[in-house]
């Protein structure tokens, strides 16, 4: 139902006129007594006056008062009024604070927050609503908390990939706001552990992502949704040429990695989405549900999926070293020679990461040479290697040496840290 403003975006909103708000009280009153009367249901009451209540325009203009007069932030204003309508909605009709629980709208303290008797007595419709709409309690510790929790969240996604806005304002107002578990603003005191993942969540990925670039920035803006929304990772091909094709697939057709969660449940006979529909091999019925189903579902499937097909950051050169140092010390008791454990590093990082860092200056310069048969041969041969050291299919070997370059790239920046401060 659309609710009239009162007031433009740009103006101070003013209060409606009374006569707006006598008539919100005389409907009210009357249908309370009709209730207490027994002549007319409490549930078509309800709606009535739910209907009355919207038609004035009274939740939208007195959330937009408070935020003027508190100085919120204007990219919260909408959301604002999104969770003032929702939580006047419960209340006017009467419904459970929590979306799929039994009952009604009483409080803990035994009373209902819009009781019709207070009404039948005489009490004003219109002055309750603008009162708690205007009560520090109601909107600072209830909804404007609850707004705040649901966009820190949000704050996980790069403005970049899901919205295109990169300025200061934008980057908060267009991020993704509705979660697999919403806070209900009807509650004056959310669940502190989720409170408190979020918060170390949305912590560790402003670290993470401050002042990278390139497919680093992606990967790590994917692992942030994973972690938001307790997703597995997608499968990563395993040939280099199958992976440069599916994400040409994508980079053509920005729907099919969305088309691609839907086929596994209702397949479409589309060789492509079949294909890409493969690399969710890991998630449930119930994650693939909440990809599908997210407001945002095409973006965060697209962003996941290019992830899991992209090179990965190339590391630096002391990375590097420290990767073939492992890989030596790895498969030390099948006699091999440097130059073996040269060379499948070598292979390794060839096929699996760019070929220049985003940070270099001559960054797509040179040619590949990326042979995938050669890389598949290279990695059963290490995969046929006596005991196994790097696993025991190529598949296991690419994990293995994956992991071994990113504790390189750990234990490289630990130093660089630590070299820093003792620098200090």
């Amino acid at each position: 139902m659309e609710i009239v403003s009162a007031a433009t975006d740009n103006a101070v909103v003013r209060p409606l006129h009374d006569r707006a708000s006598d008539e919100l009280d005389r409907t009210t009153t009357e249908l309370a007594l009709r209730v207490r009367a027994g002549t007319l249901a409490e549930r078509e009451a309800r709606m009535r006056i739910y209907e009355a209540t919207f038609r004035t325009g009274i939740v939208r203009s007195e959330t937009l008062r408070y935020c003027h007069r508190h100085n919120i932030a204007r990219f919260l204003h909408d959301d604002m009024v999104e969770a003032a309508v929702d939580f006047y909605t419960r209340k006017i009709l009467d419904l459970p604070s929590v979306d799929g629980a039994e009952g009604d709208s009483t409080g803990r303290n035994g009373t209902k927050f819009f009781d019709l008797e207070v009404f039948a007595d005489g009490a004003s419709a219109a002055g309750s609503i603008r009162q708690a709409l205007g009560d520090y309690t109601l909107m600072h510790r209830t909804l404007l908390r609850s707004v705040r929790s649901a966009r820190k969240v949000g704050q996980i996604v790069s403005t970049e990939l899901l919205e295109g806005t990169i300025d200061a304002e934008g980057r908060l107002a267009g991020l993704v706001h509705e979660l697999p578990v919403v806070p209900d603003p009807a509650a004056e005191v959310l669940d502190a552990g989720r409170n408190e993942r979020l918060d170390r969540l949305y912590d560790a990925h402003g670290s993470a992502a401050a002042r990278q670039r390139g497919v680093l920035r992606t990967h790590i803006d994917a692992s942030a949704i994973r972690d938001a929304f307790d997703l597995p990772e997608l499968a990563r091909p395993l040939d280099p040429d199958v992976r440069a094709r599916m994400l040409t697939w994508v980079e053509e057709d920005a729907g099919l990695a969305l088309r691609s969660v839907v086929d596994r449940f209702d397949p479409q006979r589309c060789r492509r989405a079949e294909a890409i529909g493969r690399l969710w091999a890991a998630f449930d019925e119930t994650q693939l549900e909440t990809v599908a189903e997210h407001e945002y579902g095409a973006k965060i499937a697209d962003l996941l999926v290019r992830d899991v097909l992209a090179d990965r950051a190339r590391p630096g050169r002391p990375a590097v070293s420290r990767t073939r140092v492992a890989v030596k010390r790895a498969v030390a008791g099948c006699k091999l020679d440097g130059a073996w454990v040269t060379d499948l590093t070598a292979v390794f990082l060839e096929h699996e990461h760019e070929a220049r860092s985003a940070w270099d200056p001559d960054r797509g310069t040179g040619e590949s040479t990326r042979d995938s048969v050669r890389y598949l041969r290279t990695l059963a041969a290490a995969a046929a290697l006596p005991g196994t050291p790097l696993g025991r299919t190529p598949a296991q070997v690419r994990g293995t040496l994956a992991e071994l370059v990113a504790d390189a790239r750990q234990s490289t920046s630990a130093k660089r840290s630590d070299a820093v401060q003792q620098a200090v």
